[in-house]
């Protein structure tokens, strides 16, 4: 894939296509399919991740009271103001011979009222019905639902309208039919009594509706409270609020209910709603069936072929395994650039090597032992001594304690250091691979274990005082300029610290790979040298060690 940027997928897959066979342009095509089936599933379920934060906002701050702040409307005919579809259900339920138990209104303190609810009794007191017509919403909700409860204390509710969670504690059959007159809603009520209710069937007699819906709310309440999903007001007797826990609950069944109900009632969706033009309070037809409940088997194919998405994703993402060795480059500089042979790097990390450094001329190079740096997660860090914020290397290196050297160029008595060196191996280094750079601001650069750097967070005091190299590393660089910190009184943890020569600025890490791909060793260089009578080219030499 040579001329391509290293992270572009698309130019990666079809790279590969032009390898010269029918297959690799499939294979290209393919990728590109798999990324885009990627990212509509992504935006699907983003969009259902904003729905449900909505719905979660609505719920954790809604103001709630068992009674619902219902305020009685006198008369026996809606409010003058009340809404079509409130006036409509109020006759279509009077022509059923059910038994109306009253208007009310939700009315919160020095507010307008902000909905109207209608309270009716069945023919043979089983079922309770509430018809609400909300004028709050921008959106208004017009909704009938139908409640009856068994003798195992179930609660079955039934209602024309999706968007709603649990509303009685976890032990209720919530169902929709959608835009359903009255008589269809009774029909699809009775049906479902009749195949999921346990016998007899709880019954009210008149007078008793705003009652028993006010008792079963305040049973929810406390099986909710019970579970952890809402709390009591203690500061205002009768409300209380979802908590956390709660509201996410209720509003995965709300977002969930509009779902599966648009999906299996979609021709519904073209039905007039009751009180619109060309509505009719009964409509002829077939009974209606109960709703098919939601495939957990389909949710799990849903699941699998995403996560067959995400493997390939992830697999075009990696970085490509490295290419066999070039060939020597001319002899010169040992910036160790990428893909350099290790043949010119080596003779840096040996002792007496001649060569030039910037600012110094001519220098000899030494080699200083630190001791050995403890990976106890294998995650190396190579970052400023003081920082901790950094990410370790997607390369993972063996745990267990490894040697750190400094290089240090020396001329006319004075010494700066060139090059710190982590050696993971024994293993000859094959060639070098770029790591990225990092910047120093101290004037100290690190090699420590990602566990360390946690570590050092842990123990950081308010507002990043007392860092923990703080009162260690300059007594260490005022009579050397490298070694390393322990961080606990047992060998756990600790930090190889060294000075980075010239002070802060930006400087290159390099990964020294050897024949199989394997990293052996881990290079900062502090600036650039150039060997003097570097060795001539050839097969590349072993690594030395001092």
């Amino acid at each position: 894939m040579e001329g391509l940027p290293r992270r572009c997928w698309y130019g990666a897959a079809f790279a590969r296509s032009r390898r010269g066979s029918f297959l690799g342009l499939l294979e290209g095509v393919f990728v590109v399919a798999v990324h885009l089936v990627v990212l509509l599933s992504a935006l699907v379920g983003g969009w259902q991740l904003v729905m449900l934060g909505v719905a979660w906002r609505q719920v954790r701050g809604a103001r709630l009271a068992v009674d619902d702040f219902m305020r009685p409307v006198p008369g026996d005919s809606p409010p003058p103001e009340a809404r079509p579809y409130l006036g409509a259900t109020h006759e279509a339920f009077a022509a059923l011979d059910w038994r109306f138990e009253g208007f009310f209104q939700k009315l919160l303190p020095g507010e307008p009222p902000q909905a109207d609810f209608s309270l009716w009794l069945s023919p043979d007191g089983m079922t309770l019905g509430a018809v609400v017509a909300t004028r709050a919403a921008k959106d208004p909700v017009e909704r009938t639902v139908l409640v009856s409860q068994d003798a195992s204390g179930k609660v079955l509710s039934t209602n024309d309208l999706p968007g709603t969670g649990d509303q009685f504690g976890g032990v209720s059959s919530m169902a929709t039919l959608l835009h359903a007159a009255p008589a269809e809603l009774q029909a699809f009520h009775q049906q479902r009594l009749q195949a999921e209710a346990q016998p007899p069937l709880r019954t009210w007699r008149p007078g008793q509706v705003l009652a028993a819906l006010r008792e079963l709310s305040e049973r929810s309440v406390q099986l909710w409270e019970r579970s952890g999903d809402a709390r009591w007001k203690p500061e205002a007797p009768g409300e209380y609020g979802y908590t956390r826990k709660g509201a996410w609950r209720y509003a995965r069944q709300a977002v969930r209910s509009v779902h599966d109900v648009g999906a299996t009632q979609r021709e519904r969706l073209k039905l007039p709603r009751l009180g619109s033009p060309g509505a009719s309070a009964t409509r002829p037809g077939p009974p209606p069936k109960p709703l098919p409940r939601s495939s957990r088997a389909g949710g799990l194919l849903n699941l699998v072929a995403l996560g067959v998405c995400l493997w390939f994703v992830v697999r075009y993402w990696r970085e490509p395994p490295p290419e066999p060795p070039r060939a020597v480059p001319p002899l010169g500089s040992i910036a160790l650039e990428e893909d350099v042979d290790a043949a010119l790097a080596a003779p840096a990390f040996a002792d007496g090597q001649r060569a030039e450094l910037a600012g110094l001329g001519e220098v000899t190079l030494y080699q200083r032992p630190l001791g050995e740096l403890r990976l106890t997660s294998g995650r190396l860090v190579a970052e400023d001594a003081f920082s901790l914020d950094s990410r370790p290397f997607a390369l993972r290196l063996p745990m267990g304690a490894h040697p750190v050297f400094l290089t240090v160029a020396e001329a006319d008595g004075k010494q700066t250091p060139v090059c710190a060196r982590l050696q993971v191996s024994e293993r000859p280094v094959s060639r070098w691979r770029a790591a990225g750079a990092y910047g120093v601001d101290s004037g100290t650069a690190s090699f420590r274990d990602a566990e360390a750097e946690e570590l050092m967070a842990a123990r950081m005091g308010p507002l990043g005082m007392n860092h923990p190299l703080l009162p260690r590393v300059e007594a260490l660089l005022s009579s050397a300029m490298g070694g390393l910190v322990e961080l606990a009184p047992a060998p756990v943890a600790n930090v190889a610290v060294f000075s980075s020569a010239y002070g802060d600025g930006t400087f290159p890490t390099w990964f020294g790979l050897d024949e199989g791909g394997q990293a052996a060793s881990v290079v900062t260089c502090f600036a650039g040298l150039k060997l003097v009578n570097p060795p001539p080219a050839g097969p590349a030499p072993s690594e030395a060690s001092p």
